[in-house]
Order: structure tokens, then sequence, then C-alpha cells
């Protein structure tokens, strides 16, 4: 196979070699870091499980897959503390919608690669920082260090250029850069949203993890194509099932493709649509990036200025409660279910002086009051780990990461 002619053949091992470490950095409070997430990860994917096998809600993997989209997270802010103070602008749609274009236009810059498929594509943030670095989370959640060159080359046509899928093994990655205009704010390009019929779907691109990442952002704009005439019942789907207390801003991209008559036509159609499904939105400004004066950006950071005067503070606790209290109200249900039975054959019991009924209500009486123990001691375990879950926001920055408190589990 015949790649591209004149790249460097070792330089592309040695960023092989930094994607795919594993080790964690010989420093006594990182390890220490490492150990407790670890134990939290056990307690989420091991220890919440095996509870879940004597009762669970029929959302529990839903449940399941949100709390590691959560922890995930939480480990993002380990290696980037900043981000725990910036107000998250999620920027999302459908896969290819226009998202990567809207903020290089927004930045002024191409900062972010465009030629991406669902298998290359990774959640990016952009925020301020005091020097321009590119650093990437690998599969083993290791900083990974990139050139913007390196970051640039992370395309579909990566195997094709280079031989080399590097992008499969990052996570995320995270852009500083000195002239980001928005000091208070995280821009965050998510991989877009598919169907697992879908022939874009993959992983990095399922509806659950696209939802759980928009829903972790402060605001969304949300991207629709001008190309398809309006916003597509797929889209008014997934925004139904977002947040409805996170504003929500609509960007139609390449307006550049319809008329100035259609655009108008699409923005109205969008604004009533959207009102109609009962999704609140700011406003609908078409855009282009090759047509800027006719279709500014302008719009867009107005509201990004706004947006940047907010304060933002730590929400991991919250977040991780929520999923918790999701399974706790199953719990209140089957409790009181369990005891609602455990009532009426007590009252069976009082009224009957049939021998044989007494004693077949006696076996039910005591399954019952098995079952209602059983529910109050699936209720405390998960209080525990609600708890301990929820105990560990108090972070401790030290030099560029931050370091928790975190109690033992008992």
């Amino acid at each position: 196979m015949s790649y591209q002619e004149g790249f460097d053949i070792a330089q592309r091992y040695d960023l092989l070699c930094r994607a795919s470490q594993s080790h964690v950095e010989q420093d006594g409070q990182r390890l220490q870091l490492a150990a407790d997430l670890d134990v939290l990860d056990k307690i989420i994917n091991h220890d919440l499980p095996e509870l879940a096998r004597s009762g669970s809600p029929d959302h529990f993997a839903d449940i399941l897959k949100s709390l590691n989209l959560e922890l995930e997270h939480f480990r993002e802010f380990c290696e980037f503390p900043d981000l725990a103070q910036k107000v998250v602008v999620g920027v999302g749609g459908a896969f290819s919608a226009g998202k990567s274009s809207l903020i290089n236009t927004l930045l002024g810059k191409k900062r972010l690669v465009v030629e991406i498929d669902p298998t290359t594509s990774l959640p990016t943030y952009l925020l301020y920082g005091e020097q321009e670095q590119i650093t990437a989370l690998n599969l083993f959640r290791r900083r990974v260090i990139l050139s913007q060159d390196e970051f640039a080359s992370l395309t579909h046509e990566e195997k094709i250029k280079y031989g080399s899928q590097i992008a499969g093994l990052l996570r995320s990655a995270f852009v500083s850069d000195p002239d980001f205009a928005w000091k208070n704010i995280a821009l965050l390009d998510t991989p877009g949203y598919s169907k697992p019929d879908s022939e874009q779907w993959s992983e990095r691109t399922d509806e659950s993890v696209a939802r759980s990442q928009l829903n972790l952002s402060n605001f969304i704009i949300w991207v629709v194509s001008a190309t398809q005439g309006t916003i597509s019942e797929d889209d008014l789907k997934f925004l139904t099932t977002l947040n409805a207390d996170i504003p929500k801003l609509i960007v139609v991209s390449r307006a550049d493709a319809k008329t100035p008559e259609d655009i108008a036509k699409i923005v109205a159609l969008v604004k009533q649509t959207t009102a109609e499904r009962g999704v609140n939105v700011l406003d609908v400004v078409p855009v282009s990036a090759r047509k800027k004066n006719d279709y500014p950006v302008q719009p867009v950071v107005s509201f990004l200025e706004k947006w940047d005067e907010q304060k933002k503070g730590l929400s991991f606790a919250q977040n991780f409660k929520w999923q918790f209290l999701e399974y706790a109200r199953f719990i209140d249900v089957e409790q009181r279910l369990a005891l609602l039975k455990l009532n009426r054959l007590n009252r069976i019991l009082a009224l009957s002086d049939i021998t044989e009924i007494e004693s077949d209500t006696e076996e039910l009486q005591q399954s019952a009051q098995a079952d209602l123990q059983q529910w109050e001691d699936i209720r405390q375990k998960i209080d525990k780990i609600s708890l301990y879950t929820t105990n560990f926001t108090e972070p401790l920055s030290y030099q560029d990461s931050a370091f928790l408190k975190l109690p033992k589990f008992p």
C-alpha cells in the first residue's frame, strides 16, 4: 500500500507510542487519585450491577451508562480542572451537520478538523489558555500532548495517508488557545448522534453518549444544515429527550446553499416546529462560513458573550445523585407495593377463621415480609453508594491536576 509521500515514519511511530501509553506518572498524589477513581469505577461497574440483580428499574442500563459517562467527565476534570469552573456550551446536531465548521467560524481560524468520520470523531473542548496547547486523553485515560499537525492528521484519511488509526486510541481532546475570546466558556464539539441502524453509527456517535454529553452542558447550540430544508424528525425527537432546563440556540448552517427566501422560510418553520413539539429555543440563527456578510456569525457571538458573563460551580455530585434518585424512585414504588400486599394479607389473616386459608396466608405473609425487607436492604445499599459517589466533589488543585478527598467506602 502506498502512503502519503514525505511523511516521517519515526514521528508517526512516536505519536502512536504516546497515544497508547498506559502507565501512570510516578507521582504519589497522582497514583492515589488513580486508585481512588478505580474504587469509584468498581462501585459503579461491579457493586451496582451486582445489587441490580436483586431488583432494578427497566432502564437500569441507561442509568449505568449515564453514570459511566459522568465518571468519564469527572476523570476529564481531574486531568483538566479548569473545566470545572467553565460554562460549557455543547455544540450538537446530527453527524456532519456542520458543527466543527461553525466552531471554526466562531474562532476565526481552523482549529477543528472537518474531514472526520464517526469512528475518528473526538469530543473536543476548546477553551482559553495562557499558551496554545492540544492535549488528548487516550483509552487508558492518560494525557497525550499533540502538535497542531498531529491533531489535524486525525481524519478519516489517516489510515490511507499514514497507515495508522491513532484517533481510535483517543477518548477526547482539549484545545487551549490564548486567542480564545471567552475566558469563562468551554466550547464542546460533540461527535454528533446517529441511530444504531444508521451508516454513521459508532460507539462515539451513539444517541445515549451524545445525550449525556449535551445534558452536562450549561447551554446548547444545536446545528441544523440548511440543505435539509428544515429540522429533521430525528433531531426533534432527540431534542425532546434533552434536559428542558438547558437553554438551546438553533443555528442553521450552510445558509449559502439556499436562496434568502428559502432561508427565511426554513427559520420560520424551525421556530414553528420546535414550538409545536415543546422544545423551547432562544432563537434560530442562519449562518454561513462562505457568505459571512449575508449570514454573519455575530448573533451567535452575542449569545456567547452573554453566557461568558455567568459563573459556574461544580455539579458532579448533583449529576451522580440524579441518577441514583432514578433508581431510588423505582425502589420506593416497589416498597409501597410490597407493603400494600403485606397489609392485605394481614387483613385476610385477621378476618379468616379457616385453618387452610390461615396456613396459606401465613406463608404468603412471610414471603411478603421478606420482599419488603429485601427492598429496604437494597434501598440502604443504594443510599450508601449514592452518598459515597456524591461525596468526592471537594477537589484540591495540585499543579495541573485535581486531587480529591475521597472517603473510604464501607
